[in-house]
């Protein structure tokens, strides 16, 4: 507590409005009042330092509501929940996980030239939202992702791989090592496999996105370490490479558009809808980029 200036010179000191010998000089202001003067004025400065940073910071934040979800409809994770999702944050700018060639001039979705496009969850719910509300539709995939599936025969090289990698196994022809990291690899992939999450709330949890980035990491990097181990699969090991840089650079790559869209819309609600496969990666990426990341359940 502050002690009350007795007016009264100590030490051989004078205060402002006295003299020497501790008269009073005419129309001089107590030293008291003048502190007391600069105390809340310096103080108001402080606050009104104080409260544009903190509008600053809350204006300036860079804010992402990031939706997981599956293509297709499974249990509770339809159209409709996503639908719901997005009435409850009300967004401005809807991210899709789709190419810039699904998309018209005005970045609506082209549907006389792709009508299958409404066949996805997140495509659906974003269409139906927008006829009902004012919103913009962007894209953040990775361009030539087909494409590139195509030129590489992605698909049909991955079962492949995985189908001899299986016939090795069956045949214990895997060395100790490898045997352990298939067992490791199939438990991965089947409980992958029967995982049925009950609601879009619960597909978004912390466990559910761990789970995935588990599941994705020994999908990966384990095929890889298989194949380096293995002679009877060192063809492999070119393409097991290749996909797993392949996933590394789709996901970055839609890091960038969505930061890129943050810069281009700041202070607008932006939901990103992705393959919840997705998610833990732009997630990692989003925090290490000091954005504030959002679930719509928040």
């Amino acid at each position: 507590m502050p002690v009350a200036n007795t007016g009264l010179a100590s030490g051989g000191q004078t205060f402002e409005g006295e003299s020497s010998c501790g008269l009073s000089r005419p129309n001089a202001k107590p030293r008291t009042v003048i502190g007391n003067l600069t105390k809340k004025t310096s103080m108001k400065k402080v606050l009104t330092i104080l409260l544009f940073l903190v509008v600053s910071i809350c204006y300036g934040q860079k804010q992402i509501w990031l939706i997981g979800t599956a293509h297709e409809e499974k249990n509770y994770i339809n159209a409709d929940s996503l639908t719901y999702a997005l009435n409850k944050i009300k967004p401005d700018l809807i991210l899709i996980e789709l190419e810039e060639k699904y998309f018209t001039e005005d970045y609506q979705l082209n549907l006389e030239k792709y009508p299958d496009l409404l066949s996805t969850n997140e495509n659906i719910a974003s269409y139906k939202y927008q006829q009902l509300h004012t919103v913009e539709l962007r894209p953040f995939e990775i361009d030539g992702r087909n494409e590139f599936y195509k030129r590489e025969n992605y698909f049909e090289k991955e079962s492949q791989m995985f189908n001899e990698m299986l016939n090795l196994y069956e045949n214990n022809k895997l060395s100790a090592n490898s045997k352990t990291n298939f067992e490791i690899l199939l438990s991965a992939l089947i409980s992958y496999a029967n995982v049925e999450f009950r609601s879009l709330t619960e597909a978004n949890s912390d466990v559910a996105t761990k789970f995935l980035a588990l599941k994705n990491k020994i999908n990966f990097e384990l095929m890889i370490s298989i194949v380096k181990q293995t002679e009877e699969l060192e063809k492999w090991l070119e393409f097991s490479e290749l996909r797993k840089d392949f996933w590394d650079r789709r996901n970055k790559a839609m890091f960038e558009k969505i930061s890129g869209y943050s810069k281009e819309y700041p202070d607008k609600k932006i939901v990103v809808l992705v393959g919840n496969d997705h998610k833990y990666f732009l997630l990692e990426l989003l925090k290490q980029n000091e954005f504030e990341v959002k679930n719509y359940y928040e």
